[in-house]
């Protein structure tokens, strides 16, 4: 059986040879003269060595100007570092199955020899088609290789061959030169102003069979500069559309923790123990150690983690979190490692998983200890080769990623008891941080009160102030919800105190069973539940009575005496 000529034909043979290319320090202004003088839409980029290192594309320079980029801005900021290539001895049928508008030719060395586009592409289609009459067969095959739907026109505009893709798009193409639909009349129409203006002419169809489709109508010119074809290419906008509103969506998750933890943003710790935690994080910027932060609900793992990566070399990389406890076990590995289309009923369109988000920058796994076991063993695979395959995927992915996992459950209880595998527990557990509850750090709880005050003051446009009486009772209260119930706690008082007289009610909140706190009691009451409840919140973290009167701010022979009047013995 002969060759088909895609099979026989080579890249080199079709792409753009010897193209002009630029270094990713000359500015964006230095791409123009590129694109005018060569009649080409992207330029290679290349460093002192002659290596390739990305390709500016006119769209990319457009984008770059719309966000506010001026001309005089490097390249190197703006230009495609996600480069497709192909070997100039590959065949021209591996070429067309490639679903993508350029691609860079190297030969293998790896030395830059070439660009294939759709413009060369399109040109190759052509001169295939002047011997339609000897090789119609072949003709259909290689246009059908091409991911876009084709159609080709004569001078006049009438068709002449459409390939199976864009039948697909429009099953009545036959009909453009007398149109029976709108979409036709659209196609009629975009072929009548090619043929008038002697260029190329585009629109978008947002419903076309059900999908965004951009259709292109080009002229071609013959020896004389005469327009004797049209060609009509249709290329398939959905799934890119789609692409683009998850990168949104994934730029969006990034600014947002961006801006909940801005860089530089300080930490509020007064406690000792706070503080020798924030210098070992802190510490840790210079190694890429895996870290398991461990700590009751809602003391602060996740801002922990969030003060490691601002003080770790992959500060400017991106920073994604996934909590493994608020997805349902059959959806974890998805979201993890993303999957490819059809990989599973549902699966209409591939996604890249956290671990491919996040690379080059840092992954927190919260709640890991709700981890599947089966996933278990995939994400161990994935730390100790920096490799991920997506569901129903067989391409390796390498990613370079930063893991920090937290939970407030016990890993190693759940190593014993067999759900929780122990290699993986000992590959997250390199270095362990474990933060404090709140109750046990009683120098932080005024200053975070105050900062959420603050916070809250700010959105609510109002101000709340604590009284002596009331910061004793916060110290009080053993906040079993720790800094996130006393956030929640202070957006409370807050918003009550946008209506007189309400913020009793939360005060009341945390008052222990048996409070004589309330709008009625007297002062002398009031005053004397807050001491002792100051009284017996300063025995309960002081460690002996002589600590306890120094964190009082009263003598011993005072601090006797007024346990006595409360009824609090020696032993308490």
């Amino acid at each position: 059986m002969s060759a088909s000529p895609e099979e026989k034909m080579l890249v080199e043979q079709v792409m753009h040879d010897n193209p002009e290319t630029l270094t990713p320090e000359h500015r964006l202004k230095d791409a123009l003269p590129v694109y005018e003088r060569h009649g080409v839409n992207c330029v290679p980029i290349l460093d002192g060595q002659k290596r390739v290192r990305g390709i500016l594309t006119v769209f990319q320079l457009v984008q770059a100007v719309r966000q506010g980029k001026s001309f005089d801005t490097p390249i190197g900021e703006v230009m495609d570092t996600d480069l497709v290539s192909i070997r100039n001895d590959d065949t021209f049928g591996m070429a067309c199955s490639m679903p993508i508008d350029r691609m860079l030719v190297l030969d293998h060395s790896d030395r830059l020899v070439g660009v294939l586009t759709k413009k060369e592409l399109i040109h190759k289609i052509y001169k295939a088609f002047c011997n339609a009459d000897t090789h119609n067969q072949e003709l259909s095959e290689v246009i059908n290789c091409v991911t876009d739907g084709v159609s080709i026109f004569d001078g006049n505009g009438h068709p002449l061959f459409h390939n199976d893709k864009i039948r697909s798009l429009l099953p009545d193409c036959d009909s453009i030169s007398s149109p029976s639909s709108p979409g036709m009349s659209a196609m009629a129409g975009l072929l009548q102003k090619t043929l008038a203006h002697e260029k190329s002419h585009s629109l978008l169809l947002k419903n076309c069979n059900g999908k965004q489709v951009v259709f292109t109508m080009t002229p071609l010119f013959d020896g004389a500069k005469k327009l004797f074809r049209c060609v009509l290419s249709a290329r398939d906008m959905t799934e890119i559309l789609r692409l683009q509103e998850e990168a949104e969506s994934t730029r969006q998750r990034l600014a947002a923790f961006r801006e909940a933890y801005p860089k530089n943003k300080k930490v509020i710790a007064h406690s000792p123990a706070m503080r020798r935690l924030l210098r070992e994080a802190e510490g840790l910027g210079s190694v890429d150690s895996t870290v398991l932060i461990t700590g009751e609900t809602g003391t602060g793992k996740e801002v922990l983690a969030m003060h490691i990566h601002s003080h770790s070399a992959r500060r400017n990389g991106p920073l994604v979190q996934i909590n493994c406890g608020t997805l349902p076990q059959h959806l974890q590995e998805a979201e993890l490692f993303g999957y490819e289309k059809g990989s599973f009923t549902g699966a209409t369109f591939s996604r890249a998983g956290m671990l491919e988000v996040a690379n080059e920058g840092t992954l927190m796994l919260d709640e890991v200890g709700e981890m599947d076991l089966s996933l278990q063993v995939k994400l161990l695979r994935a730390l100790q080769e920096g490799v991920i395959y997506r569901i129903g995927g067989r391409k390796p992915v390498r990613v370079d990623v930063r893991i920090i996992a937290m939970t407030n459950r016990n890993l190693l209880k759940m190593v014993r008891e067999g759900s929780f595998r122990e290699d993986l527990y000992y590959r997250l557990n390199v270095i362990p941080l474990n933060i404090p509850p709140l109750r046990e750090r009683p120098e932080d709880i005024l200053p975070l009160a105050q900062h959420f005050l603050n916070l809250f003051g700010k959105k609510y446009s109002t101000k709340y102030q604590i009284s002596q009486g009331k910061a004793r009772m916060l110290l009080a209260y053993p906040w079993p919800g720790n800094v996130r119930e006393l956030g929640n706690f202070a957006e409370r008082l807050t918003i009550a105190s946008l209506s007189a007289g309400n913020c009793a009610t939360v005060w009341e909140s945390i008052a222990p069973a048996g409070s004589v706190f309330s709008e009625t009691a007297s002062m002398r009451e009031q005053v004397k539940h807050f001491e002792r409840q100051c009284l017996e919140a300063g025995l309960a973290t002081a460690g002996g009575i002589r600590a306890a009167a120094r964190r009082l701010g009263i003598s011993h022979a005072t601090l006797l005496r007024k346990m006595r009047e409360h009824g609090l013995s020696v032993q308490n």
